[in-house]
């Protein structure tokens, strides 16, 4: 009997020891599911806070849409952050209570871009001497939806509809117009800064589409990850606003 105590004592306690070990490192590593065009910027954050801390970050970057959608099915994550309120909203509306701390982290612009300075763009309606232009898809990608809105209300939609190249997401976009596939893409200002051989065209009026801001939310609210309210604080800290600042971001 002595020896069947022992090992069910052993037993127990290797069993705790190891639920302490998982749930450990699930605390350790916080996942951050985020839009494509804050890559730059969230990986120069990212060697910041895990020098300033133990937790590591993970990160899926996509189009926000996408990533909302992955989301609510089931993918796990601590963290949304969205170029945009509509892929914030669909997931509320799927997940409801599990989200929080919804905190607006930047914003952005549209620009054009090009490859080189042989296409001369005037001005916005200048996209209409142009063969091909790539953006993001509005099905997946929130800076597709804000192109198409600068396209509507400025009457380029229809006429052109039928030159665009639809990307998975912002970056893809941009892409197109770098391996020279397109003339010009229509991207946030903070991606054509990352690619010094792009011409930037900051010729698309504010007015003709939707303020663009990034709302970062909790998932699971704060019990599920220690972390991540933690962490959402930290990118709103004047520390971090600085770096946002130096890739475009305001």
């Amino acid at each position: 009997m002595r020896k069947i105590k022992i090992l069910t004592t052993y037993f127990i306690a290797a069993f705790a020891l190891m639920l302490f070990f998982s749930c450990h490192s699930d605390e350790d590593e916080l996942v951050v599911f985020a839009a494509a065009s804050l890559t730059d910027v969230l990986t120069e954050v990212k060697e910041k806070y895990e020098f300033q801390n133990t937790t590591k970050v993970r990160y899926n970057f996509g189009g926000s849409q996408s990533l909302a959608v992955e989301l609510s099915k089931g993918s796990p994550g601590h963290i949304f952050i969205s170029a945009g309120k509509p892929p914030v909203e669909f997931l509320y509306n799927e997940m409801g209570p599990q989200i929080s701390g919804v905190t607006s982290i930047g914003t952005n612009s549209l620009v054009i871009v090009t490859k080189t300075q042989t296409v001369d763009l005037v001005d916005h309606s200048s996209l209409a001497d142009l063969d091909l232009i790539a953006l993001a898809d509005p099905n997946l990608a929130p800076a597709g939806v804000y192109s198409r809105e600068f396209l509507v209300n400025t009457g380029l939609w229809s006429s052109l509809e039928d030159r665009f190249i639809l990307a998975a997401d912002v970056r893809a976009a941009l892409n197109y117009v770098k391996s020279g596939n397109v003339d010009a893409a229509i991207v946030y200002m903070t991606d054509g800064l990352t690619e010094p051989g792009l011409l930037i065209w900051d010729i698309i009026p504010r007015d003709s589409y939707s303020p663009i801001s990034y709302p970062a939310a909790v998932i699971g609210g704060g019990n599920r990850h220690r972390g991540a309210n933690i962490f959402v604080e930290f990118l709103v800290s004047p520390e971090i606003a600085d770096i946002f600042h130096t890739y475009g971001f305001r």
